[in-house]
């Protein structure tokens, strides 16, 4: 491969990665879209791979192109990181973080009061979604660091830790399998709400969705009401309003991840990066 790779050339190829098209990306990274088209060609001859498919709408990342996606992501966060270490830069500013509706309010009663009060002269907004919702408001650079739960690997995204969706229910719920089963659920963009449908479906329950809601707590209260089963990732021990949905043969679902996406050129965001990292793995 010759020389080292451009640190300047990496971040070229995550912006691209990132927004999806060599006119946004050279706009990120203040380039001509020409010169944002050479780097590319010239990081694919360097590493004899193609890392884009292209077409007139958008590009995207070829197997190849999502490997070295995320090697080049560790390797420009730990770059950036010495460069803010090294930095006596104060933390101003403003940082946009995303937090998945299930994780909103533990960080904003625990995590985030402490994060404002040591750094008095940074602005902090919040903005609580779906994953889904999110990871899309990063890729437009509506957000400058999010967490983000996926059942697929987010190659741009720090893996944090696992995470399994478990069915709940009220204590003494019942249901006549000769009925529909109803359920709580999340909008789509809930990384449970299709598995857990496909599930059912490929297990041949029926069932109705009684609820569907955007606020995880109107979900949560139906649950807890008895109305119906839904999904969450934790029980809470001190909290008996809910429990495991056994006997009712419900499906297994799959392991998901915690993802940590952050602009690691956002040195706010970076320093704030270390310390969800720190207090996820270690709630985790």
């Amino acid at each position: 491969m010759g020389k080292g790779l451009d640190v300047d050339v990496l971040r070229t190829f995550q912006a691209v990665a990132r927004l999806g098209r060599f006119k946004a990306a050279a706009d990120y990274v203040h380039r001509s879209p020409s010169a944002v088209t050479t780097q590319i060609q010239r990081l694919e001859e360097k590493v004899g791979r193609q890392l884009f498919l292209r077409s007139n709408q958008a590009v995207e990342l070829t197997p190849a192109g999502r490997q070295l996606l995320g090697e080049a992501t560790r390797f420009l966060m730990a770059h950036d990181r010495l460069l803010a270490t090294l930095s006596l830069q104060q933390m101003t500013g403003r940082v946009r973080l995303g937090v998945p509706d299930g994780y909103a309010a533990d960080l904003m009663s625990d995590f985030l009061p402490v994060f404002v009060v040591s750094h008095p002269q940074l602005e902090l907004e919040v903005v609580a979604r779906s994953s889904a919702e999110l990871i899309d408001l990063f890729a437009r650079q509506h957000l400058d660091l999010t967490l983000a739960v996926s059942g697929e690997e987010l190659a741009q995204g720090e893996r944090l830790c696992s995470t399994r969706p478990r069915w709940v229910a009220a204590p003494g719920f019942t249901h006549d399998p000769n009925r529909p089963l109803p359920l709580a659920l999340q909008l789509k963009g809930c990384p449970y709400r299709e598995v857990a449908l496909a599930a059912l479906k490929a297990r041949g329950i029926s069932y109705r969705i009684l609820l569907e809601s955007a606020n995880w707590h109107a979900v949560l209260a139906c649950m807890k009401s008895g109305l119906a089963v839904g999904i969450v990732e934790e029980l809470d021990a001190s909290d008996a309003s809910l429990g495991l949905a056994v006997g009712l043969n419900l499906p297994a679902l799959p392991e998901h991840q915690v993802y940590l996406l952050t602009d690691s050129s956002h040195h706010a965001a970076l320093h704030l990066h270390g310390l969800l990292r720190s207090t996820m793995q270690q709630a985790g």
